[in-house]
């Protein structure tokens, strides 16, 4: 058994399968009163987990934080059923805190007297008085006085105990306060019969006061934190969690409680503890995968952990292997047309319309704004297509808008960003409206996301290339770069054949410049694409010369193309014309409009009416003819390899302002024993050549490590055994620190040891047959610069090798 499953209490996921939420978790559990906080995020980004985590480390520190987690749910929403239910949550969970047994917290579905027997001796008496005053109160038939009665147990058990209560409740939505939320939850609750239908206005009826008197009184609850504050030296703080929209809505229009809440935003979690989190839970599950596939679920899944967790536990179950694109596309078509997911999506869409002719409402907007989803729809339109299957839709788009299945807003929908979404919906508007057979569904939709998946790892490096030339555009800031870099016919004079390492050395020799402008603002003029070449279109807007003024303003336009081969005059011309046609058209008084990702960029004539200059950068560069270009537009043209070079310099030319060179670093740890020098040299071949270093000066690297090393294990009395490395690429340089604690390293050798020629061959290194001596003087030789610094554990070795020896004077 896993130790960490040992330490949960709530939390459904061990430690070693909880990622990057370390920040969300120290961020609530620094809340205080009066303090309170929304938690938000967008569905399935981990909310729930994050509150059943944070439940679990408070419960384990046992401090005077008493966590408290309550989860509404649409059938306790009665007012009475909620107050016995809160009330009884309440007081096991408190009464297992303090006794530090999360066993108790079971007893919460005993009945109160039993749940009062679990009380400590010294809790005993005022659980009690809560129990008994709960019990008169309920024979009243008051529902907002035993709702208050329940929600009173926190500041009661502050008061008496001298804890603060940390109450988390989780699905707050459901206490929403309008027709939609209410006749939702009535609908589920009470069904419709023949029979049940003269009594059905009063039960909605019955059901709306009840929810109204939970909310009204839960707030109040919340809006008396600071009189308890002042009446007490401690007080409860309430976490509230669920769907973000809903939940914004929910609050009452109060400055004093909005001054109070906390806004916490979960945000998806980042790719790289992600990549983690996929590689463990594969290994765990026993399958196999591979790095494309990992990249290709976290874009195509939009980092969505229910689905990811769903696609490997699938893969589990049929003992499938996840190591290509066509095995990892089929097992999700079977996910998307009958697996977890697709009973998971249908269960939310009979949430949202219980009855059948709502479900093909909702099937037919959902698939309306799926299809057109790269603009957004009037509502008019949706609710008119909806009307046709369901007389009042206005009830359903409210909850698809709280679910985020579609985006209502000043009159327009927009479809949700979720792909898998977008995917179910049309397999199973194929299925069951259009008519097509399951297996042709399935194969259509096979099909369509393999060709997808390829693009999609195209598209996700077409925005790293646009989010780097944006960033590079913003750090333009009257910089003189080299010319080069935006001229493809001198760049391929001066560099063609040239590594990347050696020519970006040489750029800081060229004398002609270019003086850059300082960009203050950049946009998007949209993007367009034919066979084989697409391209994305930014305007720069800012000024030359230091001087801000109109004379001095100026814009770029720049077309980032991506294309298979040089980039022809004919495809160029046409990009061109595009850029001629926004300016003219700003120029004539005629605003642009374009759309980016679905956002609507408004370029102002303003900016146009500047003197422009265009740049053109393709990706595989232009042809013989393409590359002259009309000179009297000032085009500049560059290939992605410039785009990265000039970005490279500009980070260089900021980074040496402030005093600082961009570094690459590496370390690694070796035990003292016999040939473990040799596993260093071998690590530092490698990072020197990725360098590129010549042979000769890497073998020289390698046999002065291997020195250093030898001189550490031999004149060293290290506690731990092991002799700790730093590898640093600098720009002109690699600088190597060989460190261990114990005795200092012996500034010299003695004659003990393998010879110059044994240690060579042992690495393949040809002896250095011009050098004598040994340890620090072999060292001295093959390095630029040799020193040692001392610490009050250890000393460290530090050696430096330049990419070009310095000549000596003569």
């Amino acid at each position: 058994m896993d130790h960490s499953d040992s330490m949960r209490v709530l939390s459904r996921l061990a430690e070693t399968e909880f990622f990057d939420r370390q920040a969300e978790l120290t961020r609530l559990r620094a809340l205080a009163a009066p303090s309170s906080a929304f938690v938000l995020g967008a569905p399935r980004v981990g909310k729930t987990e994050i509150l059943r985590k944070s439940f679990d480390l408070l419960f384990k520190e046992g401090s005077e934080v008493a966590p408290i987690y309550y989860a509404f749910r649409s059938y306790s929403l009665d007012a009475e059923r909620f107050a016995r239910d809160y009330l009884s949550q309440f007081l096991a969970q408190f009464i297992a805190f303090r006794r530090n047994d999360p066993r108790l917290i079971a007893v919460a579905d005993e009945p109160l007297d039993s749940i009062a027997r679990a009380a400590t001796p010294e809790d005993y008496l005022w659980v009690r008085g809560l129990v008994d005053a709960f019990a008169r109160v309920s024979e009243s038939g008051d529902a907002s006085l035993l709702v208050r009665c329940a929600l009173s147990a926190p500041v009661v058990a502050a008061s008496r105990t001298g804890l603060a209560p940390f109450i988390m409740v989780d699905n707050f939505h459901l206490l929403l306060q309008s027709g939609g939320a209410k006749k939702e939850i009535f609908m589920r609750s009470v069904p419709f019969t023949p029979h049940s239908s003269p009594s059905a206005p009063n039960a909605y009826m019955s059901d709306v006061r009840s929810i109204k008197c939970i909310h009204s009184e839960f707030f109040r609850a919340l809006a008396s934190q600071g009189d308890s504050v002042a009446a007490a030296d401690v007080a409860p703080v309430y976490v509230l969690c669920g769907l973000r929209r809903s939940l914004i809505e929910s609050m009452p229009p109060d400055e004093e409680l909005f001054g109070r809440v906390e806004m916490i935003n979960i945000e998806p979690m980042a790719e790289e503890p992600l990549e983690l989190m996929i590689r463990s839970m594969a290994q765990g599950f026993d399958v196999e995968i591979s790095d494309s596939t990992t990249e290709l679920m976290i874009q195509q899944l939009d980092r969505d952990i229910f689905y990811i967790r769903s696609m490997l536990d699938a893969a589990r179950q049929r003992g499938a292997s996840l190591r290509t694109f066509m095995e990892f596309e089929r097992l999700y078509t079977h996910e998307v047309l009958n697996g977890r997911i697709c009973h998971y999506l249908g269960a939310l869409l009979r949430d949202i319309a219980p009855e059948r002719e709502e479900q093909r409402a909702v099937l037919e907007a959902l698939i309306l704004v799926t299809e057109t989803a790269s603009a957004a729809l009037p509502l008019d339109a949706v609710i008119e297509r909806m009307s046709e299957f369901a007389p009042a839709p206005e009830p359903l788009l409210a909850r698809l808008h709280a679910r985020e299945f579609m985006e209502i807003s000043y009159g327009f929908v927009n479809a949700s960003p979720d792909t898998v979404l977008a995917d179910y919906v049309r397999a199973r508007y194929r299925s069951e409206i259009a008519g097509a057979r399951r297996p042709l569904a399935g194969e259509e939709l096979l099909g369509e996301k393999l060709k997808h998946s390829y693009r999609l790892m195209m598209s996700r490096y077409n925005r790293s290339i646009e989010n780097q030339l944006v960033e590079l555009l913003s750090n333009f800031d009257f910089q003189s770069v080299p010319v080069s870099l935006l001229d493809q016919s001198v760049f391929d004079k001066r560099y063609r054949g040239m590594s990347r390492v050696g020519s970006r050395r040489l750029l800081d020799e060229e004398q002609e410049r270019i003086r850059l402008p300082q960009i203050v603002l950049v946009n998007s003029l949209g993007s367009g694409e034919q066979p084989g070449v697409s391209w994305r279109l930014f305007a720069a807007g800012g000024f030359e010369g230091g001087i801000y003024s109109e004379a001095n303003e100026v814009v770029w336009l720049i077309a980032l193309i991506n294309s298979k081969e040089p980039l022809d005059l004919e495809t160029l011309s046409r990009i061109d014309q595009r850029l001629a046609s926004l300016a003219r058209g700003a120029r004539a008084g005629q605003p642009k409009k374009e759309t980016f990702i679905k956002k609507e960029i408004f370029i102002k004539k303003e900016i146009f009416m500047s003197r422009s200059v265009r740049w053109y950068i393709s990706k595989e560069g232009f042809s013989a003819v393409a590359g002259e270009g009309p000179a009297s537009l000032r085009a500049y043209r560059s290939t992605y390899s410039q785009l990265d070079l000039l970005h490279d310099y500009i980070v260089k030319l900021s980074r040496s302002e402030s005093g600082r060179r961009p570094v690459s670093e590496f370390e690694l740890v070796i035990p003292i024993e016999a040939d473990a020098e040799l596993i260093a040299a071998r690590t530092v071949e490698q990072i020197a050549r990725s360098a590129e270093f010549d042979q000769e000066a890497i073998n020289q690297i390698k046999t002065a490590l291997i020195e250093a090393c030898l001189n550490a294990a031999e004149h060293s009395d290290s506690p731990d055994r092991k002799i700790h490395q730093r590898f640093a690429i600098g720009e002109d340089r690699i600088t190597i620190t060989v460190s261990n604690k114990g005795k200092p390293l012996a500034h010299g050798r003695g004659t003990d040891g393998p010879t110059d020629g044994e240690r060579a061959a042992r690495v393949g290194v040809p002896p250095v047959t011009e050098l004598r001596g040994r340890g620090l003087h072999i060292i001295r030789r093959l390095m630029d610069d040799v020193r040692f610094e001392h610490t009050d554990d250890g000393t460290s070795l530090i050696m430096t090798k330049l990419f070009k020896r310095p000549q000596e004077p003569q």
